[in-house]
C-alpha cells in the first residue's frame, strides 16, 4: 500500500510522536510511505529514521501555494491513502490529495473539541474526507455531538512503543530534585504536558496551595512548554507558590525524569487520550487525572489510578492528598496499569489503521 502522511506541527507534541510511531510500524510491514511536514522535530526524526520525508511549509488553513505543493509532491507518488494528521493538514490536504489521485483520504482527530462551531469549521468538515480516525471514544462522541455521521467515524486509539518508552525511561537524565534544588526527600507531584490552554495547568495551580499546606514536602514539577507560561507564572507569584511550583520547561528526557515522580497529575479540561499517561503507566508511575475526553479509557478509577470528576481545585487537591498519603494504594494502581496499558501498543494502532485503510479501499 502507498500511504502519504501530512502534518503541519512545527513542535514536538503527542500528535507528531504518533505520526512517527505509526510510520515506523507501517514501514516494518513493508508499506511505501511519504511524509510532508514543515521544518521541525517530526521532519528531522523521520529523516533520521530513514523514512521518505519532505519539507512542506504552510500557513494557516487557506494557503494556495501549500495546497499546490501537496498535489505536486503526491501526484508522482500516486498514494492509495492520504492520511492527514493535523487540523491544518485537514484543511489544506484534502482537495490537494484528491487532485493527486489519492483513492482515500482520512483525518486523525486527536482532540475532543466540538467542530462545526463556526462557518469556517463547517466548511472544513464538508470536505470530501472518507473517514475520521478518532483516538478515543471521547473524541468520537464529540464528533457525533457535532453532527458528523457515525459512518464517517472510526475508533483508532493512539499507541506507544513499549520498548522505546522503557529504554528512554532508563536513561540517566540526572537527579530531578537536585536539578531544581529541591530537598532530597521532596514529594514530587509531576506533570508532562505542553503549557497549552486545554491542559488546564491553571486548575492544578489553584490546587497547589492546599496540597503544599498539608504536605510540607510536596513540590509540583511541570515538564513542558507553551503559550500559557506567562499567565501561569503571574498567578504562581500571586499565590506565593514560586518555591513550590516549578515550570521546568521542555526536556527531551521527560520519560526518564517522569520515573522520579511520586505522582503524575493531569488536570486537562479537554483531552483526546494523552500518550503521556500511557508512558507513565508503562513506567510504573501512579496517576491522578481529570475524567474528561478519552482519559477514562486509560485510567479506571480506583484500579489503575484516580479520576477527578469535577474541575474544582478543592476536589483535585483532595484527590492528590489522598494519593500521596497512601503509598500502598499507589503501588497497586501501578501494578494494575502495567497490565491494562498493554492494550495501547503502537502495533495495535497500526493494525486498526491498516484495517480501516483496507476497508476504504474495498
Amino acid at each position: 500500500m502507498r500511504i502519504a502522511h501530512l502534518d503541519t506541527g512545527r513542535e514536538w507534541r503527542g500528535g507528531q510522536g504518533q505520526v512517527l510511531l505509526l510510520m515506523r510500524a507501517l514501514a516494518r510491514r513493508g508499506h511505501e510511505q511519504v511524509l510532508l511536514a514543515p521544518q521541525g522535530p517530526l521532519l528531522e526524526r523521520a529523516l533520521a529514521a530513514g523514512l521518505d520525508a519532505r519539507r512542506w511549509d504552510s500557513r494557516g488553513e487557506v494557503d494556495l501555494p501549500a495546497m499546490a505543493a501537496v498535489t505536486r509532491e503526491l501526484r508522482p507518488f500516486a498514494p492509495d491513502v492520504a492520511h492527514l494528521h493535523s487540523a491544518h493538514a485537514h484543511a489544506l490536504g484534502t482537495l490537494s490529495a484528491r487532485s493527486a489521485g489519492a483513492r482515500a483520504v482520512v483525518v486523525s482527530r486527536r482532540v475532543d473539541f466540538r467542530v462545526r462551531t463556526n462557518p469556517v469549521s463547517s466548511l472544513k468538515y464538508a470536505l470530501p474526507v472518507d473517514r475520521y480516525f478518532c483516538i478515543s471514544r471521547g473524541v468520537m462522541q464529540a464528533m457525533l455531538d457535532s453532527g458528523i455521521p457515525a459512518g464517517k467515524l472510526a475508533l483508532v486509539p493512539s499507541g506507544i512503543d513499549f520498548d522505546a518508552v522503557r529504554a528512554e525511561g532508563a536513561i540517566d537524565a540526572g537527579d530531578l530534585r537536585a536539578r531544581l534544588s529541591l530537598p532530597a526527600d521532596a514529594e514530587v507531584v509531576g506533570t508532562v504536558a505542553s503549557l497549552a490552554p486545554h491542559k488546564n495547568h491553571a486548575l492544578l495551580l489553584e490546587a497547589a496551595p492546599r496540597v503544599c499546606a498539608e504536605r510540607p514536602r510536596a513540590h509540583f514539577v511541570w515538564l513542558g512548554e507553551g503559550e500559557c507560561r506567562p499567565a501561569l507564572e503571574r498567578r504562581r507569584a500571586e499565590l506565593g507558590m514560586d518555591s513550590r511550583v516549578h515550570l521546568a520547561g521542555f526536556d527531551p528526557h521527560a520519560r526518564a525524569l517522569m520515573r522520579q515522580f511520586d505522582l503524575f497529575v493531569l488536570s486537562s479540561h479537554l483531552e483526546g487520550l494523552c500518550t503521556s499517561l500511557l508512558d507513565a503507566q508503562a513506567l510504573g508511575v501512579p496517576l491522578v487525572a481529570t475524567a474528561v475526553g478519552g482519559i477514562p479509557e486509560v485510567i479506571t478509577d480506583g484500579v489503575t489510578g484516580a479520576l477527578v470528576d469535577r474541575l474544582e481545585p478543592g476536589l483535585l487537591a483532595e484527590t492528590i492528598l489522598a494519593a500521596l498519603a497512601a503509598p500502598e494504594r499507589r503501588a497497586a494502581w501501578t501494578e494494575a496499569a502495567r497490565v491494562s496499558v498493554r492494550g495501547f501498543g503502537i502495533e495495535h494502532t497500526a493494525d486498526r489503521t491498516l484495517a480501516e485503510y483496507a476497508r476504504l479501499l474495498g
